[in-house]
Order: structure tokens, then C-alpha cells, then sequence
């Protein structure tokens, strides 16, 4: 939570990644858009790109020491 609390202002939603080397994203692989009202509306996915997440597993594993 002392995580959460010093960086909320960054964190857009869950997940929301941050790795080591200061790479960060926002639901990663998702390409969305918002149906219905502003404010009031729904995400709905359009894609899932799970290919991303090998990508991401090798970005963290190349700062381990």
C-alpha cells in the first residue's frame, strides 16, 4: 500500500505495470474503447494481444542482476 500511496497519482487502473528499468503500462496488450454515457459507461475490449506479455516477462528479466 506505501507503493500505492506514493505513485497513485500515476497509476491509471488495473493493471497498470511497472517494471524496474521505468517502463510502465496500462493494460497491457488491450486495445479498448467506452460505450454509453460519459462518465457512466463501460470499457469493452476490441483486442487481446497476449503476445505482449512474453515481451514484458523478458523486459523485467533483463534487469535482474
Amino acid at each position: 500500500m506505501r507503493d500505492y500511496q506514493r505513485n497513485r497519482d500515476d497509476v491509471q487502473g488495473s493493471p497498470h505495470l511497472f517494471l524496474a528499468d521505468g517502463y510502465q503500462v496500462h493494460d497491457p496488450g488491450i486495445t479498448m474503447h467506452r460505450e454509453g454515457e460519459p462518465g457512466a459507461g463501460f470499457p469493452v475490449a476490441d483486442a487481446d494481444d497476449t503476445g505482449i506479455l512474453a515481451d514484458l516477462v523478458a523486459r523485467a528479466a533483463a534487469t535482474v542482476g
